[in-house]
């Protein structure tokens, strides 16, 4: 097979994406089969393959705009066959020329099968300008930054059941929103959690057996719990890391906004009823930004001041502290001094003379004992390391953000050493 057949059987299958008679017969369902021992149609594992590699275009600029270039192959695809809109319709939402469009639409196509024939013929090398292509879009997603801040999820809900109508309607299904009256903000970024619900739905979609899928949502403390209920008809036996394509995209954004996702039951069980949910922080509960260039630092102020309501939002890199404390407006900075490029002092000197930060009390951790340094700076309390819990819990009482009396823990007992 030449490249010029298959990239012309990639554009014939995408058009039939939801034919499934088509897609049973079709020469790539022999290009790629089903697993041996799965259970899935030959139409319904290539329906599988062509949509992991439309969301293999997903965008990694995070300003979702109609005229974001960045995300147009990725936009592009998914209206033009997932959700089933035509050309028209996709050049007056984009606000694209006949001609962009038409150009952007190949282009989108081209990636789309660059990957594909990866997948299929590994042992044939791409030619060298689309290695690059995709090369390009892996690197764009993981530097795609993470834009935290309040967010009204009931009409992020409401958009994301506006964008998969089409995709709902085509597969007999009714998507049914349970959404109370005054949902409190959440803090998330809006494009990535939209990613997230998209793909939780598809893959909802892809294994539901009947009836209509629910999304619900339920204010608990401290966060807003989200939950995608629908009944499941058996799903797949899966080997080993391998994951569905939606699921699986869920699970990375998910790990990149730092919320938790479950899954009930846990993929590849027995049928019925199963429950897909996220818990996202309330964005009007108090946030405490983490400043630490180490991982494990983060992990332990979340694990510290996890029984207490409060968000702890962590940074690694000096760079993003300013625009992140701007945009966030925690209550409190936390802010480890020895970092590589930037040191905390000058990232205190820097959120002191911001008109927008200045207000905002920062607590200045270092293992050198230089309290009168952080506080001629500006700092509002200074910490020593190694820092207890205790210790955070002291400050944060001294700064009347915690009603917690300081040698405390926030259910009154012991804080451990």
């Amino acid at each position: 097979m030449t490249r010029t057949d298959f990239n012309r059987l990639v554009r014939d299958a995408l058009s039939n994406l939801y034919d499934y008679a088509a897609l049973e017969t079709h020469p790539l369902a022999s290009v790629f089969p089903p697993p041996p021992g799965e259970p899935r149609s030959r139409a319904e594992h290539l329906r599988h393959v062509l949509l992991r590699a439309i969301e293999r275009l997903q965008p990694p600029d995070r300003a979702c705009s109609p005229g974001s270039v960045e995300w147009r192959p990725y936009l592009i695809l998914h209206g033009r066959y997932a959700e089933g809109l035509n050309l028209h319709e996709l050049q007056a939402q984009l606000s694209l020329s006949d001609r962009q469009l038409r150009r952007e639409h190949s282009r989108a196509l081209q990636a789309v099968a660059a990957w594909l024939w990866e997948q299929a013929f590994p042992e044939r090398e791409a030619p060298a300008g689309e290695r690059a292509n995709l090369a390009r879009w892996d690197s764009n997603l993981r530097a795609f930054e993470i834009a935290r801040g309040p967010l009204d999820l009931a009409d992020v809900v409401r958009s994301v059941a506006r964008t998969l109508q089409r995709r709902v309607q085509s597969e007999g299904a009714e998507l049914r929103l349970h959404l109370p009256e005054k949902l409190p903000p959440v803090l998330a970024d809006r494009v990535v959690l939209r990613q997230i619900l998209l793909s939780l739905l598809s893959y909802a979609l892809d294994v539901r057996r009947d009836g209509p899928l629910a999304i619900r949502a339920e204010v608990q403390a401290g966060q807003v719990m989200l939950c995608i209920q629908f009944q499941v008809g058996g799903l797949v036996p899966r080997e080993a890391g391998k994951e569905e394509a939606p699921l699986e995209t869920a699970r990375y954004w998910a790990g990149r906004l730092d919320v938790a996702l479950r899954e009930i039951p846990p993929p590849g069980a027995l049928a019925g009823p199963a429950c897909l949910s996220l818990s996202l922080p309330r964005a009007d509960q108090l946030t405490v930004l983490v400043v630490d260039d180490q991982e494990p630092a983060i992990r332990m102020f979340q694990r510290y001041l996890s029984r207490c309501s409060v968000r702890v939002v962590g940074v690694q890199e000096p760079g993003h502290v300013l625009p992140l404390a701007r945009r966030l407006q925690p209550q409190a900075v936390t802010l480890d001094v020895m970092m590589p490029t930037m040191d905390g002092w000058e990232i205190l000197q820097a959120l002191q003379a911001d008109p927008e930060t200045r207000h905002i009390p920062v607590v200045v951790c270092s293992v050198w004992d230089e309290p009168e340094l952080a506080f001629s700076l500006g700092a509002a309390e200074f910490l020593k390391k190694p820092i207890t819990q205790k210790d955070l819990l002291a400050a944060l009482a001294r700064l009347k953000l915690l009603d917690t009396p300081a040698g405390s823990s926030p259910t009154g007992n012991p804080a451990p050493p």
